[in-house]
Formats: C-alpha cells, sequence, structure tokens
C-alpha cells in the first residue's frame, strides 16, 4: 500500500494502460484489468475498505466490471484510487468509461454559444435582480443567506446531489412569487456543489434540442423563467426533458407561481388552450421547490448576522419582504404610482400585454399604439406632442443604482440598438394581480395584432383573445404577419374557419400550410378536394400531411391510393394499408406491405410484420425481422421491439438469447426489461448475472437476488448483501432467521440497525412468553417490542406491571390499562382517567356522550388537555353541539394540524357559522393550499356569496372562478357572465354559451361560430 492506502505490490505493467485507446466497454474491461495486475476482484474489495477515507466496491461488482468494462462514475473513481493513478488522470479514465458507454459528447461551441462552466457564470448573466447601492456595499450583489431548502432533506441541494450520486439526470423547478430568491438560491446551489460542471443558459429551444443530441459530459441545463421556453409542442416538452435527463443532464429552471397555477391545472376542456404539454412538463416531470414569500425566522437571523450593507438595509425597509426590498421594488412601487397619466398608459399596456402572453421585448410603435386606450378623451385632447418620449423616460429611468420600470433589450448580435423593452419582474405580478379583473383595451388588440411578431407570443395572445370570445382578433393574430401552420393554434384557426362555413379560406389556409385546414375540408364532404390538398401538402414534404393523407385514406377504405402512396416510401401509409387489409382478413397481403418498410428500418412495421408473421406460426421469420437493425428515435418503441423479441425466443426455448436482448434495454433503465431480465436470471439460476444487475441499481433485481438466497436458505450471502444496503436482502434475511427461529440471531441482526429484524423479533419472544426478554428489547427503544410485551402482560393479568410501564411513559401501557378499565366499568375508566392517563380521558368521555352526559364528557377532555391526540377532534364536537362554537374554535386552533382549518371550517358551516367558517378557510386557501381554495370557493358558493367569490377570483383562485361562473349561471345573470367573459375569467366563455343554449337562445350558436365583437374603446 502506498501512504494513501492504493496498492502498489509487484507485478503492475511496467507501461499503464493509457485510457485514451479506450473507445469501447470491452476495451475499458481489459485496461482497467491491465490496470489491476495480478490483483483479483477480491484483492480489489479489501483494497477499498483499507483506503482512507474507505470505499465500499463489492467483489461481485469488480469482477462485473472485468468481465463487462461498464463500471459506474463512483465505481470507476473508488478503483482508480486503489490503484493509486494521480488525481490529475482521473478525468482522461472518466472520459474513456463514457466512451465506452456511449455517453462522451464533445461541446459543440459553435451552437452551444451561451455554454460556460458553472462557478465561472456571472449571477446577472443567470437572471438575478441587480439589488439596491447603499453605502458602504460591497461588490454586485449581498452575501448569499443560506435558505432553509439548502438545508431540508427533499430541498434543492439534497435533491441536486441525490441526481448527481445516482447518476440521473433531474428536472428542478423551484417555484415562487417575484423577487423571493429563487434563482439566487439555485445559483447558489449549482456553484457549490458542481462549479466544474459545464452550464448552458439556452437562448432558444433549438439550442435546447441540440444540446439533447450532443451533449457535453456533466451538463447544467439553465432555465431561469421557464415559461419562457414552454411554448406546448414546440417548446420544451415532457420528451425533450426525458431525452435530457436520461443522459445525465441536470436542468435547473425557476418559474413565478402564476405562470405554474396556470400550467399545472390538469387539462381539460374548459379553456381554449389547454396547456397539456406544459402540465407534463412541470407536473410529470419536475421535482418542484416552493419558494416562500417571506423569509423564515432562521432565515432571517442569518442575513442579520451575515454583516451585509444591502441585507441590512433590506431588513430595515417595512412593508416588504427582504429580497423584494434590495430588488428596489419599494422604489420601482413608488416611481409607478407617481407616474402621470401617459407614463401610467404604457406602463397599463405592458402589464396587460404580458397578462395575454408576451413575453418577448414590445417595440415603441406597439406601445405607442396601444397606450391610448388607457387614457380618456380628455387626457388624448390634451396630451403633448413628446407624450410618448417623456413616458418612455420617465419609465426608463434607473432606481437606486438597481432597476427600472421598463428596461431596454437591444437585438441579438447589436450594440446600442433597442429591440424593445421589458418590465420589471416585480411590477408585472404585482400591477397584474391588480388588473386581473380590467378589460383590455381594443387599442391594445390592434397594437398586437399590427406589430407582434413572435409565433410564441401570436399563439399565446390569440388564445388569451378566444378565451374573450374575441374570435377576429385571435384569428387575426394567427394570420399576420404570416399564418401559424403548426400546432394548438393552427388547429383552431381551421376549426373556426369551418365553423363559420368559410370554405375558400380553408383552402387557402391548407394552401399556406395548414394540415388542419386540410382535414376540415374532409369533414366538410369535399373528400376529393381535401385528399388533393393534403397530397400536395404532402408532395412538399411535410410528414404531417403525409401521415393525415394515409389516415384519411384509410377511413375513405381506398385501398389503392393507400398503396400507392405507401409505394412511395410512405411508412406510415404501408401500415394503415396494412391495418385496412387485416380488417379484411387479407393477411399474406398485409405481410407483404409491410416488408418493405420494416427492411428499411421502420420499427413500427417491424413490431406489426413480426406480430402477424408470430400469430401465422412464423415465429423463427419474426425473430429475424425483430433482429434485424431498426432507427426507431423513440425509446419506447425500442423497448416494445426488445419486449416481443424476448418473448418469443422464451417461447423457443431460447433463453441465453432472450436475456441477451433484455440485457441493453434493462442498462438504459427500460423498467420492464430489467423485471424480465431478473425473472430470466432466477430461472436460470445465474446468481452472479442477477447480482452484477442488482449492482447497477436494479431494484427488480435486488428483490429477485434476495428471494433467491433466502428459498436457499443462504444466510451468509444473505447477510452480505444486506450488508451492502439491499433492503430487500435485509428483509428477507429477517424473515428467514425468524423462519427457522433462530432468536439470537435475530437479535444480533436487530442490534445492528435491522428494522426488519427489530419488527420479527418481538413477535417471537412473544410468542414463546419470553417477557423479560421482551422488556429488555422495549428498553432498547424498539418500538415493536412494547405493544407485545403490554398485550402478554394483559393476557397474564400483571396489572401492575403494566401500571408501572404506563407510569415510566409507555403509550402502549398506558392504551392496554385503560382498555383493561373499561371492560370493568365507568367508575375504573374514570379513577384511571383522574391518574393522567388520556387514553382512559377519551374512552371515558365517548361512554359519557353516549349515555347523554355530555357536559361531563366535555369536562372530562378539558381536563386531560388537548395535544396531538384525537381529543381535540372529539372535544370541539362535543363543544360544537352543546352551541359552545367560540370554545371549539379554539380547541382546533391550537393543535397545528394542518388539516385543522378544514375540518373547523367544515364544523363551523354546519352550526350555521358561515362567516366565521369562510374566515378560517381564508388564510390557507390564500396561500399554496390548493385543497383550502377549493374547498373556500365551493363553501362561498353554497352560501351565494358572488362578491366574495369575485374577489377570491381576482386572486387567480381557478377553483373560485369556476364557482363564480356556474353561480352566475344558476341565477340567470347573463350580463355579469358577459363581463366575466371580457376580462377572460377561467371558466366563463363556456358557461355564458351553455346557459344560453339552455335558455333556447340563438346567440348560443352565433358566439360558438363568430365569438364577440371588439368594442371600440370609448364605447
Amino acid at each position: 500500500m502506498d501512504p494513501n492506502g492504493a496498492m502498489t505490490a509487484p507485478g503492475s505493467p511496467a507501461k499503464p494502460p493509457d485510457p485514451a485507446t479506450v473507445h469501447t466497454c470491452e476495451q475499458l474491461a481489459r485496461a482497467l484489468k491491465a490496470l489491476a495486475g495480478s490483483r483479483g476482484p477480491r484483492d480489489v474489495e479489501i483494497a477499498a475498505g483499507e483506503l482512507r477515507p474507505p470505499e465500499t466496491l463489492a467483489k461481485q461488482t469488480v469482477s462485473d466490471m472485468f468481465r463487462r468494462g461498464r463500471p459506474s462514475e463512483r465505481t470507476l473513481a473508488a478503483f482508480l484510487r486503489i490503484c493509486g493513478v494521480s488525481r490529475d488522470r482521473h478525468e482522461a479514465w472518466q472520459a474513456a468509461r463514457r466512451r465506452a458507454r456511449g455517453e462522451s459528447r464533445e461541446p459543440d461551441l459553435a451552437r452551444l454559444v451561451n455554454l460556460v462552466r458553472a462557478g465561472d457564470a456571472k449571477l446577472r448573466d443567470l437572471g438575478v435582480h441587480d439589488a439596491i447601492d447603499v453605502p458602504g456595499a460591497a461588490g454586485d450583489q449581498p452575501v448569499y443567506v443560506e435558505r432553509d431548502t439548502d438545508i431540508d432533506s427533499a430541498g434543492v441541494r439534497a435533491l441536486i446531489r441525490n441526481a448527481v450520486d445516482g447518476g440521473q439526470g433531474r428536472l428542478l423547478l423551484l417555484v415562487g412569487e417575484s423577487s423571493v430568491g429563487k434563482t439566487r438560491c439555485a445559483c447558489a446551489a449549482v456553484q457549490d456543489l458542481l462549479p466544474h460542471w459545464w452550464l448552458l443558459q439556452p437562448a432558444d429551444v433549438e439550442q435546447i434540442r441540440h444540446a439533447a443530441a450532443n451533449p457535453p459530459a456533466q451538463l447544467v441545463v439553465w432555465l431561469d423563467e421557464l415559461q419562457n421556453y414552454l411554448i406546448g409542442a414546440a417548446g420544451l416538452t415532457a420528451d425533450l426533458v426525458r431525452s435530457l435527463t436520461g443522459r445525465g443532464m441536470l436542468l435547473i429552471a425557476t418559474m413565478r407561481d402564476d405562470f405554474y397555477r396556470a400550467y399545472a391545472r390538469q387539462p381539460g376542456p374548459e379553456h381554449s388552450r389547454s396547456y397539456a404539454a406544459e402540465w407534463e412538463v412541470v407536473k410529470k416531470q419536475a421535482a418542484t421547490i416552493t419558494m416562500p414569500k417571506a423569509l423564515s425566522f432562521a432565515e432571517r437571523a442569518r442575513a442579520a448576522a451575515s454583516g451585509d450593507k444591502r441585507l441590512e438595509a433590506g431588513l430595515q425597509i417595512m412593508g416588504y419582504d427582504l429580497f423584494p426590498a434590495i430588488a428596489a421594488a419599494p422604489e420601482l412601487t413608488r416611481h409607478a404610482k407617481a407616474a402621470d397619466p401617459y407614463a401610467r398608459a404604457v406602463l397599463e399596456a405592458v402589464v396587460d400585454a404580458g397578462r395575454l402572453g408576451v413575453r418577448s421585448a414590445m417595440s415603441s410603435d406597439l406601445l405607442r399604439r396601444a397606450a391610448p386606450g388607457y387614457c380618456d378623451a380628455r387626457q388624448r385632447a390634451v396630451a403633448p406632442g413628446n407624450w410618448f418620449e417623456a413616458a418612455m423616460a420617465y419609465l426608463t429611468l434607473k432606481l437606486e443604482g438597481a432597476a427600472a420600470v421598463l428596461d431596454p433589450i437591444a437585438p441579438p448580435g447589436t450594440m446600442g440598438g433597442q429591440r424593445g423593452y421589458v418590465i420589471a419582474d416585480y411590477l408585472q405580478q404585482t400591477i397584474g394581480q391588480q388588473r386581473r379583473s380590467s378589460k383590455v383595451p381594443a387599442s391594445t388588440w390592434h397594437a398586437l395584432i399590427e406589430y407582434l411578431t413572435s409565433p410564441e407570443d401570436r399563439e399565446r395572445a390569440a388564445a388569451a383573445a378566444v378565451d374573450r370570445l374575441l374570435y377576429s382578433c385571435a384569428e387575426e393574430l394567427l394570420l399576420t404577419p404570416t399564418p401559424i401552420t403548426q400546432g394548438e393554434a393552427a388547429q383552431w384557426l381551421a376549426e373556426l374557419l369551418a365553423k363559420q362555413g368559410r370554405v375558400e379560406d380553408l383552402r387557402v389556409l391548407a394552401d399556406a400550410g395548414n394540415v388542419y385546414a386540410g382535414l376540415q375540408l374532409a369533414n366538410q364532404r369535399r373528400i376529393e378536394e381535401a385528399i388533393d390538398v393534403l397530397r400536395a401538402l404532402a408532395d412538399t414534404g411535410s410528414d404531417h400531411a403525409a401521415r393525415e393523407l394515409a389516415d384519411l385514406l384509410s377511413q375513405q377504405g381506398n385501398t389503392q391510393d393507400l398503396r400507392a402512396l405507401a409505394d412511395t416510401g410512405n411508412n406510415h401509409a404501408a401500415r394503415k394499408l396494412a391495418d385496412l387489409l387485416i380488417s379484411q382478413d387479407r393477411i399474406r397481403e398485409a405481410i407483404t406491405v409491410l416488408r418493405a418498410p420494416a427492411d428499411n428500418g421502420d420499427a413500427a412495421a417491424a413490431l406489426q410484420l413480426a406480430k402477424l408473421l408470430a400469430k401465422q406460426g412464423g415465429i423463427e421469420e419474426a425473430i429475424d425481422v425483430l433482429r434485424a437493425p431498426t432507427d426507431t428515435g423513440n425509446a419506447y418503441l425500442s423497448q416494445r421491439l426488445a419486449h416481443l423479441l424476448a418473448d418469443l425466443l422464451i417461447s423457443q426455448d431460447r433463453i441465453r438469447e432472450a436475456i441477451t436482448v433484455l440485457r441493453p434495454p434493462a442498462d438504459t433503465g427500460d423498467d420492464h426489461a430489467t423485471q424480465g431480465l431478473a425473472k430470466l436470471l432466477v430461472e436460470q439460476s445465474r446468481i452472479e448475472d442477477l447480482r452484477a444487475l442488482a449492482d447497477t441499481g436494479s431494484d427488480h433485481a435486488a428483490r429477485e437476488l434476495a428471494a433467491l438466497l433466502s428459498q436457499q436458505g443462504n444466510t451468509q450471502d444473505l447477510r452480505a448483501l444486506a450488508d451492502t444496503g439491499n433492503n430487500h436482502a435485509a428483509w428477507e434475511l429477517a424473515e428467514l432467521l425468524a423462519r427457522q427461529g433462530r432468536i439470537e440471531d435475530l437479535r444480533a441482526l436487530a442490534d445492528t440497525g435491522n428494522n426488519h429484524a427489530s419488527r420479527r423479533l418481538a413477535p417471537l419472544l412473544a410468542k414463546q412468553g419470553r417477557i423479560e426478554d421482551l422488556r429488555a428489547l422495549a428498553d432498547t427503544g424498539n418500538d415493536d417490542a412494547a405493544p407485545w410485551l403490554t398485550g402478554l402482560l394483559a393476557e397474564q393479568g400483571r396489572i401492575e406491571d403494566l401500571r408501572a410501564m404506563a407510569d415510566a411513559g409507555s403509550e402502549p401501557a398506558a392504551l392496554r390499562l385503560a382498555h383493561l378499565s373499561a371492560r370493568q366499568g365507568i367508575e375504573d375508566l374514570r379513577a384511571l382517567a383522574d391518574t393522567g392517563n388520556d387514553f382512559a380521558s377519551r374512552l371515558l368521555a365517548g361512554q359519557l356522550a353516549e349515555r347523554g352526559r355530555v357536559e361531563e364528557a366535555i369536562d372530562v377532555l378539558q381536563a386531560a388537555g388537548t395535544g396531538n391526540s384525537p381529543a381535540p377532534r372529539l372535544l370541539a364536537e362535543l363543544l360544537a353541539k352543546q352551541g359552545r362554537v367560540e370554545e371549539a374554535i379554539t380547541v382546533l386552533a391550537n393543535t397545528g394540524n394542518p388539516s385543522a382549518a378544514g375540518e373547523l371550517a367544515e364544523l363551523l358551516a354546519d352550526q350555521g357559522h358561515v362567516e366565521e367558517a369562510i374566515a378560517v378557510m381564508r388564510v390557507p386557501a390564500e396561500t399554496t393550499n390548493s385543497y383550502a381554495a377549493l374547498r373556500l370557493a365551493e363553501l362561498l358558493s353554497r352560501q351565494r356569496r358572488v362578491e366574495d367569490l369575485r374577489a377570491l377570483a381576482d386572486t387567480g383562485n381557478v377553483h373560485a372562478a369556476r364557482e363564480l361562473a356556474e353561480l352566475l349561471a344558476r341565477q340567470g345573470r347573463i350580463e355579469d357572465l358577459r363581463a366575466l367573459v371580457l376580462v377572460g375569467t377561467p371558466y366563463a366563455a363556456q358557461t355564458l354559451i351553455r346557459l344560453l343554449a339552455d335558455q333556447g337562445s340563438e346567440e348560443a350558436d352565433r358566439l360558438r361560430r363568430y365569438g364577440l365583437p371588439l368594442a371600440d374603446d370609448d364605447t
């Protein structure tokens, strides 16, 4: 051993292997064996434990590394330490490992222009707000204040460590209001934990896609303001996130809570846009960390103790939390309030455009066109000639050296020019909330139609117009300056034209490349015309058109044209033709049709062909089809091919081949393949292969291996496996020892911290009546021993022993005593309750209440206190029944139970104390408690509290918005519903149309087809 514990035994090769020559797993395995010299897996295992600090490297893991050349990053790092490889050579070996596993990617700096090392990234570039300038302040930013989430076991740093240690990518999303420290917290975590990782701040989604295809090793993708990358199917999708994280990339994102609420809503038909793609990302893929608006007491104490001048100044500002204060929020708010009518008009135009979905910089022309709608006729009449220039000078003034209401943004690659302006995030959120129930002036809609150029902004603004039934605005936004022909918006536009019977416009839209317009022609019973349009679009190279054309021909049963389309190389048409032939029982023809696309690598056709061949008895031919290389571009389809091939091989008793087939998808995380592989290895008794699979982190393999060793009664290997942290082995070992009645071995295992052994030991001792052993076990803190001990003492009538345990604080003993006393009668129970036994008090109160002695039951519970037991709820219920509501409120409010508010509100409402119930629910409903928000909205609706519902809906509570719309509909208040529609209240448009239809009004159909007209600002 060298001084660090590394092996230096003779026999090492004179010339060590060069990692630069390694490109495959086989080459890596040979190089690592050469690096180990004469040492075998057992020698390496022993040496790992002798390192300082020690490492854990199981013999089986080393053996698998030598055999397959697929070590994890951590395994290789430990092995290099054992072999005495200098630290400066470790990265070369890790690069070799990545090359061998197909994980190596060199950063393409020509495309990934925003790529830097995380530790070198500048906070301002990453989105951290500028801080106020105060005398004596050092640097551009205050010192970082450790947040509670930094030290939380489920916080942002713990999630990053878990992702990195597990070798798995992850999307972490920090959610909160503007200026609560989301971005700074994420920056500090990444720069502290991963300073040497690459960090990419993508300019657009295309750069993210490029990173997915050609990522450097150890990459953080920085997605500050995640909503800017979520643009439906054209943006960051769940599939793209999975592609990134599947390559080990770490995605760090932030998002304002108002955007999160919109995207996190379960997609449904209530809105013009469901945000289904966005929902899949934020709810299905992201690990979400919520950043509270206010600092905790501990965070404030850390800020106060920092000695930072900016933080000290921020803590002194009344009425604002720390982070908004140091980001100049007070100055921004005062400046905005002091604006003259013209600056205020420009500001509100910017805010309203943001509410409508505009996220790019807004041009001067757009703002000049929109602003007049925010001024009355007199203000417009006396406006000075330079009203706009003066307004922009006022709004772009830097305050406290930190921020301006509006910031100018330059076009890409230019110096000194201005593309437009963006608003301070804090003002967008606060003023946006204030204007939530305000109608957007017509001038703003006209400005967006005339000057908005970003397709994503136009789509979002069009969706907002649809929510307001302003179909004409939505149509112009989607057609100007060039038609949007892809995605959800293009589909809506085609459907609108179809509903309005505008066939000629559908033709024009289809000629512009809108496939949905062609489909709508088919829905208008213009089948031949639709086929011609789709064929023309397909001929231009549109895969979407080609797929839809094949689907339409299939629906028409047109095998002749489908065959002609398939003959052009359209694989989707070939598969559709095969489906049609199969439905006509023309199986042989279907097989013939599928051969060409399958031979050309079409995975879906290969899968379909193999299934047909297998059903026809051609198992061997089906196997050959599945073995042929295919280009899926789809991980799920690749897995299905492997699964079917493995199933067919197994049916032919070709188990070894099936194992070979399942191993690659299992190695890439395919859960189904891993499970199947583990079962096959068990059937083949290939324990070492099963062990190697378990070492990769496969839970299925670990469970199967543990079960197999248990069946064999192999306690030695089970123990060794449990010692590596295999939870299944720990459980199986405890069960095996328990079945064998080996109490002493079970006790020794429990002493090592094996919880399963602890749980199995207590019932075994109880079964044998070994009270003293149980007592000793309970004294060690074993939670399972006390209930078994008290049960045994109760069976033997050893009441005094139970009493002694209860007096010592044993809750199981106290509970046993209470039940024994209850059997003896109410007076014995009362006597026990008088000794302070809470269980006896609850049982006694229950019996008294059942006998109608409610006041006496209340006295018993009040004497016992409340605590965290069910007693407070019982006491509150009894108090409420007696009309003592205030006391009931106090009891439940003092429990600290997070569900107490809901229970209390229900109790109050049932007793007719509606005001109190609403007040109780309002606090959690206005924070992040979605369930409380729903309950409060339902309660207000039941009480017909229209104005309270309206106020709650104005805070962004979608449950209140839905209940408000439904309540107004039940009351037949059409004009009130119409007003809600014009300000974009969720659910209002559909509810209005439904109400009009229920009343038999012709306006319902007119609104469905044409929407509402855009009223002039002066009307």
